[in-house]
């Protein structure tokens, strides 16, 4: 599984994320009941700081004012992870969730 701690809620195959810890791969994780319509969404590359605790941020520039964010409770309704110019790809997706459909352009 992974050394890590994880949030509360987290289920296993959604840790399936801890490949992706300190990696150049930007993940992208959809928390929330399986009763939301579209859930909260984090974005980012997700990391270990100095303290051991798990943190995503989206700008790893080194600007003074971004700021890394702890990874939110679940349960984890989808994560998705890519490479900087390439599609992303689902890693896991929650089997009684769905997002909601995008209205016809």
């Amino acid at each position: 599984m992974s050394d890590h701690t994880w949030p509360e809620g987290w289920q296993p195959e959604a840790i399936a994320v801890a490949t992706y810890v300190d990696s150049d791969f930007m993940v992208e994780m959809w928390l929330g009941p399986t009763s939301s319509i579209d859930g909260t969404v984090l974005s980012g590359y997700v990391f270990t700081d100095e303290d051991g605790q798990l943190r995503i941020i989206h700008d790893r520039s080194g600007r003074p004012d971004v700021y890394p964010w702890p990874l939110l409770e679940g349960p984890v309704l989808r994560v998705a992870v890519r490479l900087p110019g390439k599609r992303r790809t689902i890693a896991f997706a929650h089997p009684d969730w769905s997002p909601r459909a995008r209205p016809a352009r």
